[in-house]
């Protein structure tokens, strides 16, 4: 979601006009109270027979077992009964791109939004387009996606001649992978919640305020159903693969080849986090980036990445829809 988000914020400059920006308060920095919803509401909504809620309780009860079984994993493992490590990690030799090719691939995307920013708030609108703000953010976004991966698929296939395994885009043990990925993040989120949960205390005895988060907010905002399965299928599935093909991909492999994994995974990870912007998250996302490193690492694909990031921006997006059930 990290690209996605950093896209909206990117575009949000060029197409965002100063009788655009919203006079009230933001859905994405207000609160449950804010919002009118209340434990009463919530307890109406899960006793209705509305599809919709008969689908969100089966979905609550799925996440309540995954919390459940995250804590027994965790509690095996402190114990020393739970295994981490496969039997045999795969050798992987390094790869011939290095930090130099990362930041060129940075400048490229940049200086893509930032022209498609300009250019596109004054073509993608009457009377060329009639294109709305979210419309020409979400467009904009899809195409600075497009253009970051075919420009890494420019490096390591043109430029360095090398596979695309080398990326870690291989299918060998894919079920496998992908269970390990969904196995990992299941032991990993009771420890997600616990640091977002300490997080938001202490930013919230310090009185920080969040910053908005435009992404949300188009959720939330949006009324077409074409544009929200648009939304939901770039930042669930379209999103993720692009990211961790960077991430973990590219820039894990070149850190990891200047500074040795572990410095990898935390630089990778941090630098993952740090884009997304909000300092509230910034600790979880961060373990998160870690972990899909290590998995990387591990498994020599992306594969198992690919469904532990999926399944989290999945979740994320199921929390949204829940919210705006609740609001309508």
């Amino acid at each position: 979601m990290v690209i996605f988000i950093f896209g909206i914020n990117l575009l949000s400059i060029g197409h965002m006009r100063k009788k655009d920006l919203p006079d009230k308060k933001t859905i994405s920095l207000m609160t449950f109270k804010d919002m009118g919803v209340t434990e009463g509401k919530i307890r109406l909504f899960f006793e209705s027979k509305k599809p919709s809620a008969i689908f969100f309780r089966y979905s609550l009860f799925a996440g309540f077992l995954m919390l459940m079984a995250g804590i027994a994993m965790n509690i095996l493992f402190l114990f020393g009964r739970g295994k981490i490590l496969p039997n045999k990690i795969p050798e992987k030799k390094s790869v011939s791109w290095g930090i130099m090719d990362i930041a060129r691939v940075a400048i490229i995307v940049i200086f893509s939004g930032y022209i498609f920013g300009t250019v596109g708030s004054f073509i993608l609108k009457p009377p060329h387009f009639n294109m709305d703000v979210n419309l020409r953010m979400m467009f904009g976004t899809f195409f600075i996606d497009i253009i970051a991966g075919a420009v890494i698929l420019y490096f390591v296939l043109v430029k360095y001649r090398e596979k695309l395994s080398s990326l870690g885009i291989a299918f060998e043990s894919f079920y496998k992978n992908v269970l390990s990925g969904i196995a990992a993040y299941i032991f990993i989120m009771p420890i997600l919640i616990l640091v977002l949960i300490v997080s938001m205390l202490f930013l919230d005895a310090i009185g920080y305020k969040p910053p908005t988060q435009p992404v949300f907010d188009m959720f939330f905002e949006e009324k077409r159903s074409s544009v929200i399965l648009f939304l939901t299928i770039f930042v669930s599935i379209f999103g993720p693969i692009i990211e961790e093909i960077f991430f973990r991909g590219f820039l894990y492999n070149a850190v990891k080849k200047r500074f040795g994994a572990l410095l990898g995974m935390l630089l990778s990870g941090a630098l993952f986090s740090v884009l997304h912007t909000n300092i509230v998250g910034f600790l979880p996302i961060m373990i998160l980036g870690v972990l899909m490193a290590f998995l990387y690492e591990i498994t020599g694909s992306l594969i198992a990445s690919i469904s532990i990031h999926i399944l989290h921006n999945s979740i994320i997006v199921g929390f949204v829809f829940f919210i705006k059930e609740l609001l309508r």
